[in-house]
């Protein structure tokens, strides 16, 4: 070759290669949007039910960062990134729920590379593992049973607490060498704590780390355990602490734990296994989905057919185990199902049987499951598309007029109410919203139906009296209020009493009554305000004035006890002038 052409060969530019990013990055970006808009409807909804416990619905948003994470409890890590919300954007509820979006969108891309290893462990191979994990991840993106544990702001402790769960497992997925190292093991126990400090069924990632290394890369053989001893030698230390710290919190707690008096812990699991399937159902056709599920208890083995569903259940688990060479995948899944719901849905009793949000990282066991009855069809090409196609369109259609329901909660608490049967708290809640929205005479017939499950409780008698206060039954409405504060004595109900001692124009004792309030919650801002209504009405503005400015000084955003004071502070200024 002549000198110059080869000085021209050198000269001409590299072959320009297609980057390797590209086709990654504009899946991100596509399967972004696609979740962005199915939950868009959600977005402007505003704090709902167990949001108003949370900080930045109280008077304690204004606390430094301190006094937020002493009121966390055991999940500090959620309470921060309410803070960390709240800081940044203040108490609007837009912040909060794109923030809970981002966190599914993120969780999204976690799973796809979850599932992508895991299929490479199964022996798929090439764009059949990365097809399939594209599909799976967009079914764990769009399914309707995620909305919960996205659109609901509370639910963040399930997505997070998720987040840092897939973290943990990707480090351990993605390791270097077929030994974890150290500092890989170091990561996934600072990932694993921070999921238990989100919320404490992240427990699960201990079990689901020994599940993954006994089954791959030969179902049920310890080498893998024995490769990754340096994992094991900090787990067992750091989960023994764990496992204490959580019984002692179910010993005294009354929502979960041994100490709920709903139901003893067997028969909890009696209801639990029938739950699972429930959840299987509700994954496979999502029908009759509700933010309060009207689940029936099994208070013994034979009600509700409990003693089938065992039998089911545990007969799946003997499949499993002795299937594991011929179908790995689908029996890697169920037991991964299992083992994520293991904390909420075996023999620790919650107030709750059955909550959708349990299954946001379950969902991904019987996505595997799905992924080995796929690959064991033999699909024409045509009519696998359009079967995918179709159950998208199904699931995206489903999942966005879901959000649009979490866009205006009432009407899920109504049709929460409308279906319930065994579980009378719909029915309660669906009362207060119309009290608020002064429909009080649809209230009485689900605080009838409520009253048959709860004869003589609290929340049903106090519901009572605000309705009947609402619709001027003024004498009926103390009755029931004075039964609901023998039951529960409490600040808010005598609060509740003394304002109808008022419309019924009995001063003294609304007087009486609202002090009372005060003194048994001197941080109640509305019993301050209460109190400084009846003495404005009473005609003392200086002690209006003075409980006005207590009530702020509590809440500062209290925008109607500042207009109370400001009324108060000028009569009590007219009534110097005219002296």
């Amino acid at each position: 070759m002549k000198a110059g052409a080869r000085t021209a060969l050198t000269t001409l530019p590299p072959p320009q290669s297609s980057p390797l990013w590209r086709a990654p990055a504009f899946l991100c970006a596509g399967a972004f949007a696609v979740i962005f808009y199915l939950y868009s409807p959600a977005l402007h909804g505003h704090f709902v039910f167990d949001d108003s416990e949370f900080p930045f619905c109280n008077p304690i948003r204004h606390a430094p960062l301190l006094e937020w994470i002493k009121s966390a409890g055991v999940r500090p890590i959620l309470i921060f990134s309410y803070w960390v919300n709240y800081r940044l954007w203040g108490a609007d509820p837009l912040s909060f729920h794109v923030t809970n979006v981002a966190i599914h969108a993120l969780n999204t891309i976690l799973v796809f590379l979850v599932l992508l290893r895991i299929l490479q462990k199964a022996g798929w191979a090439g764009r059949r593992a990365q097809v399939a994990s594209a599909i799976g991840s967009l079914v764990f993106a769009i399914h309707p049973l995620q909305t919960e544990s996205v659109s609901y702001v509370a639910g963040r402790s399930e997505s997070l607490a998720a987040l840092f769960v897939l973290l943990a497992y990707v480090v351990f997925l993605y390791r270097r060498t077929e030994s974890i190292s150290w500092l890989e093991a170091g990561l996934v126990m600072v990932l694993f704590g921070l999921a238990v400090k989100t919320k404490e069924n992240a427990v699960s990632l201990a079990p689901l780390l020994v599940l993954t290394d006994l089954f791959w890369p030969g179902p049920f053989s310890i080498r893998g355990l024995r490769r990754n001893w340096r994992l094991y030698a900090l787990m067992i230390p750091g989960v023994a602490v764990a496992v204490v710290l959580v019984f002692r919190l179910l010993a005294v707690s009354g929502t979960a734990g041994f100490s709920v008096e709903s139901f003893k812990w067997y028969q909890y699991a009696f209801t639990e296994a029938r739950a699972i399937f429930t959840y299987i159902r509700m994954t496979v056709w999502p029908t009759g989905l509700s933010l309060d599920h009207d689940f029936a208890t099994s208070y013994t083995i034979l009600d509700h057919a409990a003693i089938f569903w065992i039998m089911l259940l545990a007969a799946l688990v003997a499949a499993a185990i002795l299937a594991r060479r011929r179908y790995p995948l689908a029996c890697f899944g169920l037991l991964m199902f299992l083992i994520c719901l293991a904390p909420t849905s075996s023999i620790v009793p919650l107030d709750d049987a059955l909550v959708e949000r349990r299954m946001y990282l379950a969902l991904v066991g019987l996505i595997l499951i799905a992924c080995e009855m796929g690959m064991r069809i033999r699909w024409p090409l045509a009519a696998g598309v359009a079967a995918l196609c179709m159950g998208g369109m199904i699931f995206g259609k489903i999942c966005y007029d879901r959000n649009s329901l979490w866009g205006d909660p009432d009407k899920l608490l109504q049709m929460a109410a409308a279906n319930a049967v065994h579980n009378p708290r719909p029915l309660l809640n669906f009362t207060l919203v119309l009290i608020q929205h002064n429909q009080c005479a649809l209230a009485p017939r689900y605080l009838a139906r409520a009253e048959r499950s709860l004869p003589n409780n609290y929340y049903v008698n106090a519901a009572w009296g605000r309705t009947l206060a609402c619709l001027g039954s003024f004498d009926d409405a103390v009755k029931r209020l004075q039964a609901a504060a023998q039951i529960h004595p409490c600040s808010q109900v005598y609060e509740w009493l003394g304002l109808v001692y008022a419309q019924m124009g009995r001063p003294e004792d609304a007087g009486t009554t609202l002090k009372k309030a005060v003194a048994m919650d001197p941080k109640s801002e509305t019993a301050h305000g209460s109190l400084a209504l009846w003495y404005e009405k009473s005609g003392d503005f200086g002690e209006a004035a003075q409980q006005y400015q207590i009530a702020i000084s509590i809440d500062r955003d209290d925008s109607w006890a500042q207009q109370g004071l400001l009324r108060a502070q000028q009569e009590e200024r007219q009534n110097r002038a005219s002296f």
